[in-house]
């Protein structure tokens, strides 16, 4: 870390996974183990930002992709590669007859505002407060202490739909789209109460605003992805993170119609470039790790999560630690409540610490996230280690107590 603090920022290069008193430095993954320098061993329920959802090292993808590379890199056409990914997603995407890629989910939730002020002819997007994983201001409103961006992000209450149909209603004539992350996974993994996104979707379209669907995370919950675990329908969907194969990709998925917009042969077609868009080797790696993530797989992951959460809110009740778990499916929260229900922010970081000295590796905001590689070994190894870190933090309770004060 000192070698790396002279040429980087903090000895980083992204925002996500820094924390004191220094980020961990990887030697290696395999599977849903994680290697640090010193030789640690963790049980990863990071993968690197839900990007490795079949984990470290996925064989089948380095198969693929070494065999692909041998072709070459990037190519600047389609390929047939590229087309196999388009017809596969086309097939598991509610809504979208066509796709476009990307090389991140950043660059996806780019494309598809641009598409959508495009399309509508109005300026303005409604996203959620602390919605958003990603690098684009629009989109970054209602993070960090960032409120509205005038003329540009207007901001709603998560779960709340009044609000959010107030929002809509008061700005009806310029509101290009409703931008949704259908869970929240910033500061607390948050689930959408029963029929809000469903509802909020019909509110959208009542205005001839676009609904777009910001999936990157959360594809993960149905083969389908959460449109169809939550029963909505977007216009334009939006992937990043693991659809990549664990190689960087990203993509945006919508009708014949709307993508028409990106046609050359038009009269006068939206500009979207990219050096790297659906080169052949995220193209490969990236089928290979849709095909390969099946309804069983899904319902396996959602299983564990929940033996994860049963066994943590144990742990809590055995050493006097208020720990709860939140979240949807294979994407969760852990968390140390205060005596009133309130979040225990020390207590919280404290336990995050905890559970990286008892081989688990998890966010630093307490996110976790199930791989399908996790097996029923690590799954009871994992268990074990929250325990221990819920010992650890009780053992440290006077001290704990003291810096909260």
């Amino acid at each position: 870390m000192d070698r790396a603090e002279r040429v980087m920022s903090a000895g980083s290069t992204r925002s996500f996974g820094y924390f004191t008193p220094y980020p961990l430095v990887f030697e290696r993954g395999e599977g849903s183990v994680l290697y640090d320098v010193d030789g640690n061993r963790l049980i990863d329920f990071v993968c690197n930002g839900l990007s490795l959802i079949h984990g470290h090292a996925y064989p089948p993808v380095i198969a693929a992709v070494r065999t692909a590379m041998e072709r070459g890199t990037a190519w600047p056409g389609t390929s047939e590669a590229q087309v196999a990914f388009a017809e596969l997603l086309c097939s598991r995407l509610p809504g979208a007859e066509q796709v476009r890629f990307t090389n991140t989910g950043t660059e996806a939730t780019m494309l598809a505002v641009k598409l959508a002020r495009w399309a509508t002819g109005r300026p303005l997007i409604l996203k959620a407060v602390h919605a958003y994983h990603g690098s684009f201001d629009d989109l970054e409103a209602g993070l960090g202490g960032r409120g509205e961006l005038p003329g540009r992000t207007l901001l709603a209450r998560f779960g709340d739909i009044d609000h959010w149909r107030k929002k809509i209603a008061a700005h009806a004539a310029e509101l290009a789209a409703v931008v949704i992350e259908p869970v929240l996974y910033t500061d607390n993994v948050v689930a959408p109460p029963p029929g809000f996104l469903p509802e909020l979707a019909e509110a959208a379209r009542e205005i001839g605003a676009l609904v777009v669907l910001d999936d990157c995370l959360m594809f993960r919950l149905a083969p389908g992805g959460s449109a169809e675990r939550f029963g909505f329908t977007a216009d334009v969907t939006c992937l990043g993170k693991f659809i990549g194969g664990g190689l960087p990709v990203g993509v945006i998925g919508a009708s014949a119609e709307l993508m028409r917009s990106f046609d050359p042969r038009g009269p006068k077609p939206l500009y979207h470039g990219g050096s790297f868009n659906g080169n052949p080797l995220g193209a490969v790696a990236g089928r290979v790790a849709l095909v390969d993530l099946t309804g069983e797989r899904i319902s396996r992951m959602n299983e564990q999560a929940e033996v994860l959460a049963e066994g943590i809110r144990r742990a809590g009740e055995a050493w006097g630690v208020r720990l709860t778990v939140t979240g949807e499916g294979s994407a969760r929260g852990v968390y140390v409540l205060s005596a009133d229900g309130s979040a225990d922010t020390v207590r919280s970081r404290a336990y995050y610490l905890a559970c990286i000295n008892n081989g688990v590796y998890i966010g630093g905001g307490g996110e976790m996230a199930m791989s399908t590689t996790l097996g029923e070994d690590l799954v009871a190894e994992a268990v074990a280690g929250f325990g221990g870190a819920a010992e650890d933090v009780a053992a440290a309770h006077p001290a704990l107590e003291k810096e909260s004060t």
